[in-house]
């Protein structure tokens, strides 16, 4: 029986395919909220996304540098489903939060997370962890950049601050805005005005 012994490749980066479901994702958006696309904000320049790949000493997959390419964040609304996207400027704050805990707390105490799929659990949370997005209570998507033999390089994983579970969304960023736009084209996302963003109707949740 064959193990894969390396984490998975990200898959080869379709950008043809991932602007035809963002804009689907947008199209539907508009359609339950018409000002939503003006809550994106204009999208960062080549330099401010190697800036922050600098900064965090770790590379953004293709489609994440896509995305930061198109919107550079979201200004505060939760844009995508319970999240707002970040701005370059951002991730790489809420990264050194992140950063400072490891240093100071995660590592030295050893705290361990609890992973439910092909994540690493050694550690709470990883230097490879990129935080793209956030509820505003401190929890994230975060895109994997160091998964285990059998994981994939760029997947998006989930990230709670006060939890200890961790769960794949989806095996890339473009697999999971294509799974959103699927969701709201078929009416299982709509804005929602007293939480400012794209969720689950309220009879759906």
């Amino acid at each position: 029986m064959f193990f894969n012994k390396k984490p998975f490749e990200a898959p080869k980066f379709d950008q043809e395919f991932f602007d035809e479901e963002w804009k689907l994702y947008i199209d539907c958006a508009e359609k339950s909220h018409p000002p939503f696309k003006s809550y994106l904000a204009q999208g960062a320049k080549l330099e401010d996304i190697t800036s922050a790949e600098t900064a965090i000493a770790c590379e953004f997959s293709e489609d994440l540098k896509h995305l930061l390419s198109l919107h550079d964040g979201s200004n505060e609304y939760q844009v995508l489903p319970g999240w707002e996207l970040y701005s370059c400027a951002r991730i790489v704050d809420e990264w050194s939060v992140w950063e400072n805990l490891y240093q100071t707390q995660f590592k030295p105490e050893k705290y361990r997370c609890n992973p439910n799929g092909t994540i690493k659990g050694d550690e709470w949370w990883r230097l490879k962890w990129i935080p793209f997005c956030g509820d505003g209570g401190g929890n994230h998507l975060c895109l994997d950049m160091d998964p285990p033999a059998g994981g994939t390089i760029g997947q998006i994983i989930t990230m709670w601050h006060d939890a200890d579970n961790r769960d794949v969304a989806a095996k890339s960023l473009t697999g999971y805005i294509s799974m959103i736009a699927g969701d709201i084209d078929d009416g299982d996302l709509v804005w929602n005005e007293e939480w400012g963003g794209i969720h689950l109707p309220i009879e759906k949740g």
